[in-house]
């Protein structure tokens, strides 16, 4: 007879994974796999009480004392136990709101093939992830980075200098803000296309087309979800805030967030791309950090560096250069990207535009949820 952990492990494997669009888990979705039910309700870790397994113990929960956190129902041994949890649910709840913790958001993983490192709980989308977790805890897990000297008047001074000429590089203020929309096509190193439309403010739809599958991500204010097979499934707030970040990553999503409050900018130095030399503008948001290099001649972004997920799960730095610039409908695109990961070439983030359109018609159909 199967054990609940292998009849959960085979579902999930039975399933396509879901794929962050512009992240670095696009290159090894054959590893990582979704849960069969977001939405359901399930008692995780094999029912062990997670007081205890924080600390190394396994030792089996009790129905009469549970907490339900999320997706999760949590029990416990005893009443101690339910009331630590309580008091600080964050240390002992499943970390990274219940994503595999080798592949990140949008990967799921499975309650039952867990790991504790560090005192903390991890879940994993397959027991490959889980092993391979085991082995090496740090190469996986998102860190914060260490924090930075802070930034001189004369940095952010030209950090906004720079910043105002990129802009008026890629097409001018004007034109850049008052984009109503904006549709691209893109063919990846790794034979995957991806297709995305913006409709400004608020409304995004990446599809990401494989030889195999078609998998549809799409945030609007009401709702955000993945498509598939004219199904939906619902994004956790991970899931929104990872394809956020993603999109963030797009020259013309970053330049536009230039006018929120929170955006921060400043230079920090020179760099190299190919033969030119570029100088480094370090731009923040909220839970979001990267490194543009603009030629500081002709105002265009060259380059764009930031720690990522590359090859395997495994966190490091993502180089991506821009060339091949064309002008559409006034504003100055790449049309060519090409991506290193740690320095190695990283063709799951080097692509080819075949197509680009600003302010062209957008299907409100797209961003509707399935019935089904």
């Amino acid at each position: 007879m199967l054990t609940r952990r292998r009849r959960r492990t085979i579902l999930i494997c039975s399933l396509l994974a879901a794929i962050t669009v512009f992240g670095a888990s696009a290159a090894h979705s054959s590893v990582a796999q979704q849960s069969p039910n977001i939405s359901e309700t399930l008692i995780p870790l094999e029912g062990l009480d997670a007081v205890m397994l924080a600390q190394g113990k396994e030792v089996q929960g009790d129905m009469k004392y549970k907490v339900t956190r999320g997706r999760f129902q949590y029990i416990f041994a005893n009443a101690e136990n339910k009331a630590a949890f309580e008091k600080d649910p964050a240390r002992y709840e499943i970390q990274l709101d219940g994503h595999c913790a080798r592949m990140g958001p949008p990967t799921n993983g499975n309650p039952d093939l867990y790991a504790v490192h560090n005192g903390r709980i991890y879940i994993f989308g397959s027991e490959e992830c889980q092993t391979l977790f085991k082995t090496s805890p740090e190469k996986y897990l998102e860190v914060p980075p260490p924090a930075k000297a802070p930034a001189t008047a004369e940095m952010i001074k030209r950090g906004q200098e720079l910043l105002t000429k990129a802009v008026e590089t890629m097409g001018g203020a004007s034109k850049l803000d008052q984009l109503v929309s904006f549709k691209k096509s893109e063919l990846r190193g790794n034979n995957v296309k991806i297709n995305l439309q913006i409709a400004f403010p608020d409304v995004a739809l990446v599809e990401t087309v494989r030889p195999t599958f078609t998998l549809v991500s799409v945030v609007t204010p009401s709702e955000s979800f993945f498509k598939f097979n004219n199904s939906a499934r619902p994004m956790t707030e991970a899931d929104r805030t990872a394809f956020a970040k993603d999109l963030n990553h797009d020259p013309i999503v970053l330049l536009r967030a230039r006018t929120k409050p929170e955006f921060k900018v400043w230079a920090a130095g020179t760099d190299k791309v190919g033969e030119t030399t570029v100088e480094r503008l370090e731009v923040e948001l909220p839970g979001f950090s990267t490194t543009l290099g603009i030629d500081p001649a002709t105002g265009r972004v060259l380059s764009q560096t930031y720690r990522g997920r590359g090859p395997g799960g495994v966190v490091g730095e993502i180089a991506i250069n821009y060339s091949d610039f064309k002008s559409v409908e006034g504003l100055l695109l790449p049309f060519k990207i090409s991506a290193t990961f740690d320095g190695q070439a990283f063709p799951a983030l080097s692509a080819a535009i075949e197509a680009a359109a600003i302010n062209g018609q957008i299907d409100a159909n797209s961003f509707k949820k399935p019935k089904s």
